[in-house]
């Protein structure tokens, strides 16, 4: 029997990190659209819970590369956390269906050697630079027609400010669609109606990035009146 989405998040569901259902649900749906003779990568794996969840939808054969150097603190890294990593592929039943590069995102795509990259997961540092050297050193692995998604999209600064230099009016990047901060990209030359009709749709995120930011500074100044004003529901998440 096919393994579903629901199967997936019970196994998912509790492993630590930043991913909501309805991400998850997106990111376990666009690995079951990976192509044979390409492969997904995922650039930020932590514990493991995107990983689980794309390696749980990829069709038979095809495998993927989760790129996290494992030991930054800022983003819980450190030995425990490649451990946990592992343990969790492996609780899931999916480390045999996965490839680790322990390194910076820049070193595993200057290195890359293997299959066309048919589905491309961005959640690793979020400052522009960061962001920029992501895009640019995977995009010309990317195989015609990939999907591209990236997390924390017009809710991280640096994110957002890398998705409007490289993107907003790109020939060959499209918007499709996001669920929250998780921006869905398709990689494949665009017509002048396509690049006009996704230059709107990323515009239209930015007043929820405004929000977004007014929310975090407000919180960071200890504004929480003033915080709760801009949330559309109490406790609204930030991811």
């Amino acid at each position: 029997m096919a393994t579903t989405f629901e199967d997936a998040w019970s196994v998912a569901r509790d492993v630590d990190g930043w991913l909501l259902e309805s991400q998850g649900r997106a990111l376990f749906e666009a690995a079951q659209r990976v192509p044979q003779g390409t492969v997904a990568v995922e650039i930020g794996s932590h514990r493991g819970k995107s990983a689980v969840l794309i390696a749980m939808g990829l069709p038979e054969g095809v495998r993927l590369t989760a790129v996290d150097p494992f030991d930054d603190p800022r983003w819980g890294g450190g030995p425990e956390s490649l451990d946990m990593f592992r343990a969790n592929l492996e609780k899931a039943g999916v480390l045999d269906r996965v490839d680790l590069f322990r390194g910076l995102s820049e070193e595993a795509s200057a290195q890359w050697t293997g299959l066309p990259v048919g589905f491309l997961w961005v959640d690793g540092a979020h400052d522009i630079e960061s962001t920029l050297k992501d895009f640019d050193g995977w995009m010309p692995h990317l195989s015609k027609g990939a999907e591209l998604y990236v997390h924390d999209a017009f809710s991280a600064v640096g994110t957002t400010r890398a998705i409007l230099k490289r993107f907003w009016f790109s020939p060959t990047v499209q918007y499709t669609g996001c669920a929250r901060t998780l921006v869905k990209f398709r990689v494949q030359p665009l017509t002048l109606s396509q690049r006009i009709s996704s230059f709107f749709g990323i515009t239209s995120r930015l007043p929820f990035f405004l929000r977004m930011v007014a929310i975090k500074v407000s919180r960071r100044r200890g504004l929480h009146g003033l915080e709760r004003r801009f949330m559309t529901v109490d406790n609204e998440p930030l991811i």
